[in-house]
């Protein structure tokens, strides 16, 4: 449930669909296959696809030190090969790029797609 330290309380049929939301959301972790324990994560990822030199906008939705979740207004065909570079917010910090292949896309809502990618090697 989420609660709030201040501010009025939720409107009752407002606690209902936000509760329904996150029944939702842990359902379709229970059904996703992990190879390792993902955290969550909403950061800005550029995929550069290696085959069609397509550059596409996402956010990232988990990751783990093996692999990361994707969301995108478009799919990836499974075994497409990418660099996903992933926004750092330190100070000092630089972009991470990644070669990754994707390992499964399906529908995440309307016109929205999640993917997830299994991390190969650092980019050079």
């Amino acid at each position: 449930m989420l609660r709030s330290n201040s501010g009025p309380p939720a409107k009752p049929e407002i606690q209902r669909v936000i509760d329904a939301i996150l029944k939702e959301d842990a359902h379709f972790d229970r059904i996703e296959n992990r190879s390792a324990m993902r955290e969550s994560l909403v950061r800005a990822v550029l995929v550069e696809l290696r085959e069609t030199e397509l550059s596409i906008p996402a956010f990232s939705r988990n990751v783990s030190t093996t692999g990361i979740g994707l969301i995108t207004n478009q799919p990836f065909d499974e075994k497409a090969i990418a660099v996903l570079t992933i926004d750092r917010i330190g100070k000092d910090s630089r972009p991470a790029a990644i070669l990754s292949e994707c390992r499964w896309c399906r529908p995440y809502g309307e016109n929205w797609h999640l993917s997830g990618w299994q991390f190969i090697n650092l980019k050079r």
